[in-house]
């Protein structure tokens, strides 16, 4: 692990990602911006003051490098980007959205464990994109859950129900991940569903009037079927509800209270979500001790969550808030409470960095190694597909997919560092059209096995 516990990234969450080595996060939580179309700013003379976030996407804020990237590494969202950018227009906000997560969610995989976690916090206005984006990257094998986080919120929309729900996308690395059942104890509802017990063609109907943690003492009348004569019994069965079997598991429908002008831990962040959420979340899967990253931590609830439960978290945000605020919180929420403490008395270190971290992985190269391809189709004689892939083989099946006549043939190829200058060298060096270039093979394959970069540059600079 290249990156210190307890350290808060001001930086475009991008190239952080990027530099953290691969396989070394237990747990991913992201609660990136929902495509509003709109700026979410923190209220004057709240600690939040100052924070703010653009939730609008346009074609000004895609890079072409991304695209590029995600061509070469993924082409099933390649063609799903295109689809909906040929579906809604060239300056589909969506197509802008979609292009701006799907290359950090690439990041996002490759930097989980085997083991490990991603839960996606979303709501209705992108949930259905990025789901499809999702099942592209970690396979939709791997998909475990839509998470319903259902709240209460006032409002009176004249044509829909209430929106009075997020959506949080459970997905995991491998079918090996780590996760917890989590259980709720004995919520009030538990008592409805559980007042009466038929045993015995004897109806068991418990006298509940004491709600305190242990019910082992409570009265239980039994009404025979074919007799109203009442009986107390000390030796009926109940529920132990400390015993963990007995007591109610979480299901994919969450109702925890979200932030209100009246809660404790309001910080007046936009978007703010509650501790009760995330560490429920961490509990579920992740160990004590596991590492939780946050690529949009804002007002630091991941981190704080993870400090309470005892896990190293690193946490990613453009604005310098996020440190100021986790500092205050985890001294206010954490400490002070008394839940943990620091070595000697004092808070432990929070390390702040304006700069990406650098990868450390044994035997990691300076460059990233991709394939340079040559593919032939029967009904272009002369003419061949020359193109850069992270899976040749992926690429190759997926030319074949589009064709009912599977007449693509994979001529060639080399697995370099100089990908992009060795595509860009041979459709310069023969006649070409996108990506397919006319030429002879032999000459195709001879120019990219035998270029040389430094050759090559200079040429250029003279």
């Amino acid at each position: 692990m290249n990156v210190e516990n307890r350290s808060i990234y001001c930086h475009d969450n991008l190239e952080v990602l990027r530099g953290i080595n691969n396989k070394c996060i237990d747990l991913i939580y992201l609660d990136p911006p929902f495509n509003k179309k709109k700026t979410f700013t923190a209220p004057l003379g709240s600690s939040a003051e100052g924070a703010s976030f653009k939730d609008i996407f346009t074609q000004e804020d895609v890079k072409e490098d991304w695209i590029r990237t995600i061509a070469e590494d993924h082409d099933s969202i390649y063609h799903l980007l295109n689809a909906v950018r040929n579906i809604e227009g060239r300056g589909s906000y969506n197509f802008c959205y979609l292009a701006y997560m799907a290359i950090r969610l690439m990041e996002c995989h490759r930097i989980l464990k085997e083991t490990g976690s991603l839960y996606l916090h979303c709501d209705s206005t992108m949930s259905h994109y990025l789901k499809l984006v999702l099942d592209c990257i970690f396979g939709e094998k791997n998909f475990r859950n839509e998470i319903v986080w259902h709240y209460t919120k006032m409002g009176n929309p004249s044509y829909s129900f209430r929106k009075n729900a997020d959506y949080i996308l459970f997905y995991t690395k491998s079918r090996i991940s780590i996760f917890h059942e989590v259980s709720l104890g004995r919520p009030s509802i538990f008592y409805e569903r559980h007042k009466k017990l038929v045993k015995d063609n004897k109806l068991y109907y418990r006298d509940i009037k004491n709600t305190n943690d242990s019910l082992m003492h409570s009265k239980i009348r039994v009404f025979e079927k074919e007799n109203t004569e009442k009986k107390d019994l000390d030796d009926l069965p109940v529920f132990d509800f400390s015993n963990e079997k007995d007591q109610i598991k979480a299901d994919n429908v969450w109702n925890i209270p979200p932030i209100n002008n009246l809660t404790k831990e309001r910080t007046g962040y936009p978007t703010q979500k509650p501790l009760a959420l995330l560490e429920r979340i961490i509990q579920a899967s992740s160990n004590t001790g596991g590492v939780v990253l946050d690529p949009f931590c804002g007002c630091a609830t991941t981190c704080v969550a993870a400090e309470k439960l005892g896990r190293a978290w690193i946490g990613i945000d453009v604005s310098i808030k996020a440190y100021e605020l986790v500092q205050t919180r985890i001294k206010n929420e954490v400490y002070k409470e008394g839940l943990l403490k620091g070595e000697q008395g004092n808070l432990p270190a929070i390390h702040f960095s304006t700069d990406p971290p650098e990868r450390t992985d044994e035997g990691t190269v300076e460059r990233a190694h991709k394939f340079v391809y040559v593919l032939s189709h029967k009904n272009y004689h002369g003419f061949y597909k020359v193109g850069i892939a992270s899976d040749v083989k992926s690429r190759l099946n997926s030319y074949q997919t589009s064709d009912p006549h599977r007449s693509y043939q994979l001529e060639h190829y080399l697995y370099t560092p100089h990908f992009r200058e060795i595509e860009q060298h041979v459709h310069h060096a023969f006649s070409n059209k996108l990506e397919w270039v006319e030429g002879h093979l032999p000459e195709i394959i001879d120019e990219i096995d035998n270029y040389q970069p430094i050759k090559h540059q200079l040429e250029e600079l003279l």
